[in-house]
């Protein structure tokens, strides 16, 4: 089978497509015939080899894929051969095909493109997740969402409106970004290149007459923008941290500082909750649903041809892709 692998951490060029060997099927495990998978920052870090995981060389990248079940695995049940799936994988995505644990499979509706289930699985449940599992939001409440018109991001604004949320800002990085971000629901969207975001979202929320912000969905990283975070806090607010983009992963805070408002800071990692499959299966399905109803779209910047994943991890690094990157596969 064709697959995209690297021998070496370093830059988008260590990415090459080889003839590779089918991967084995196991108990317990499905072989998906991958039709798209899905491009994270997350797998840049990887390539780079400083994500949380290592890599094994040869090493196959990718954490998300869509597809169809062409194998099935002594002990599965509840899935059959032809099922039309979202799969998630601990690696192994950029290929003509994976195989994965059962539990991490999930049936995907028909009416649903293989490039859009490529593009909701990873992003979207941590959309969900951050909002729902995590910072519990409540109608009415206010939200912050930084790099909102990333692939998290455009998903966790929609959801925001969808969960009830009564005001809903979003942090991008461009005129041209914040006008999405307004276009998919967000009552407020900020250059933060031109404008301190922090001034603007307190000018705005006195205006409101609201305390502050009640739910910041955090992945910027670094001490000062977190004591800028905290400090929008509505009291009893809830930061939800998932990622670190501008690359400081040692952002200090100090635990006195919560007190003063009772404030909440929520870390959330999609690895160590995607095994849990009681907190995922239901998300899925309606994320899913959502998008089958037109009421959550999914935003997918550009596709790529899987031999062409090089250019792929050169546009989500570039940092001006609107939305989500794909691979096509077959």
């Amino acid at each position: 089978m064709r697959a995209i692998r690297f021998r070496r951490v370093g830059g988008p060029d260590a990415l090459v497509l080889e003839e590779s060997e089918e991967p084995k099927l196991r108990a317990n495990a499905v072989r998906v015939a991958v039709k798209a998978a899905g491009v994270n920052y997350a797998d840049v870090h990887f390539r780079k080899g400083e994500y949380f995981q290592k890599p094994v060389f040869p090493q196959i990248p990718g954490l998300e894929a869509s597809g169809v079940i062409e194998a099935i695995g002594d002990g599965v049940e509840g899935l059959r051969v032809g099922d039309r799936v979202i799969a998630f994988t601990s690696d192994g995505a950029y290929a003509e095909k994976l195989v994965t644990p059962a539990h991490l499979v999930y049936p995907m509706p028909d009416a649903l493109t293989f490039e859009q289930g490529a593009a909701l699985a990873v992003q979207g449940l941590t959309a969900m997740h951050a909002l729902s599992l995590c910072a519990r939001v409540q109608r009415g409440e206010c939200v912050l969402v930084h790099a909102a018109a990333g692939g998290v991001g455009l998903m966790a604004v929609q959801l925001a409106k969808i969960l009830g949320a009564g005001f809903v800002v979003g942090t991008a990085s461009s005129e041209e970004k914040c006008a999405l971000v307004r276009e998919l629901g967000a009552d407020l969207a900020i250059d933060y290149r031109t404008e301190d975001f922090s001034a603007a979202i307190k000018s705005k929320m006195r205006g409101e007459e609201r305390a502050g912000v009640d739910v910041i969905l955090e992945m910027l990283g670094g001490t000062e923008t977190y004591k800028r975070n905290l400090a929008l806090l509505a009291p009893f607010g809830r930061m939800v941290v998932y990622g670190a983009a501008s690359g400081d992963l040692h952002g200090t805070i100090e635990p006195v500082a919560l007190m003063g408002k009772s404030v909440t800071i929520i870390g959330y990692y999609l690895t160590r909750v995607a095994a849990r499959r009681e907190l995922c299966a239901p998300q899925i399905a309606e994320l899913a649903q959502l998008v089958v109803d037109q009421r959550l779209r999914v935003v997918i910047a550009e596709t790529f041809p899987l031999d062409r994943a090089q250019d792929a991890h050169r546009a989500i690094e570039s940092r001006k892709t609107v939305g989500k990157i794909v691979l096509t596969v077959s």
